[in-house]
């Protein structure tokens, strides 16, 4: 019996931790409605920006555009190419992950709260104002067709696509966002 207890306050003492958390809902200026989360013991900031759009807006003719621009984001901005941009998102160290879905554009930003404001500059400045040059534009889509022939090989994902084409029929959503090799 007291073995037993034992067992139980160390499972207990094994638990973590639990707070709540307190969520913000804020509107800005420009009438964005967003949530805001805050913890002051951290000296960063993380960010995580959602837009609606994604990959079920791509065309039969050029799926996978979407994507192309996505993973281009982060390719150059304003005045700086690809290198610039990378080397200035390291002297920030700020990190941003640009994703996209069936119905969603997501940007994930993290850098240091000292950061703040030259990190969001640089944020903004690839959203409005991305460079697409030509060799960035090259290079993503060469990694995007590469992962296209790795699909084309791998069981789990033909099975993916088999299913998703089952379900959805002529729906956007039974096409693959990374579009395919004819029309990347």
């Amino acid at each position: 019996m007291i073995r037993a207890a034992l067992v139980a306050i160390g499972l207990l003492a094994a638990l973590p931790a639990r707070a709540e958390v307190e969520i913000q809902e804020i509107t800005t200026p420009g009438g964005i409605t967003a949530w805001l989360v805050e913890e002051h013991s951290n000296p960063f900031v993380a960010l995580e920006l959602r837009f609606r759009g994604g990959t079920s807006l791509d065309a039969p003719e050029t799926l996978g555009a979407v994507s192309l621009m996505t993973h281009t984001l982060e390719e150059g901005a304003g005045d700086m190419d690809a290198n610039a941009f990378a080397t200035r998102s390291e002297e920030l160290a700020a990190s941003f992950s640009y994703n996209v879905y069936d119905d969603v554009l997501s940007v994930s930003a993290k850098f240091l709260t000292e950061n703040r404001d030259e990190a969001v500059t640089h944020l903004r400045e690839s959203l409005v104002n991305p460079r697409f040059d030509q060799d960035a534009v090259d290079r993503v889509r060469g990694q995007m067709l590469s992962i296209i022939q790795s699909d084309a090989k791998d069981p789990n994902a033909q099975a993916g696509r088999a299913l998703d084409q089952l379900v959805f029929g002529d729906h956007p959503y039974a096409n693959s966002g990374d579009g395919t090799l004819e029309t990347v």
